[in-house]
């Protein structure tokens, strides 16, 4: 999950914090606002996205790795790493969710 705020010019500006709620987010800077570069910003002007896509990544390795087992093994290692990087994507597209609706 990646946080970001969006500058005067409507480009997204990433923070190099995690948090997993504005109020952790407000106890990890000590405050309800904060400057980025010369910008002034709100907690709750920060916003979470996906930051990756391991569904695609988890069927490539598992298909990487089921190499060793010959066809049905890429198969199978496939499908199993497909299935665990969508759990996964899932998880963060809950935690992107609960963050942005604190």
């Amino acid at each position: 999950m990646k946080l970001f705020v969006t500058n005067q010019y409507g480009e997204k500006v990433y923070l190099n914090l995690t948090a997993y709620s504005r109020q952790q987010l407000t106890h990890q800077i000590r405050g309800n606002a904060f400057f980025l570069g010369n910008e002034f910003y709100r907690v709750n002007q920060v916003w979470a996205e996906v930051d990756s896509n391991s569904t695609t990544t988890g069927a490539a390795v598992g298909g990487i790795i089921g190499i060793l087992g010959g066809p049905i093994g890429i198969l199978v290692g496939g499908v199993l790493g497909g299935l665990l990087g969508n759990s996964a994507d899932d998880q963060e597209a809950q935690q992107v969710r609960l963050f942005n609706n604190s």
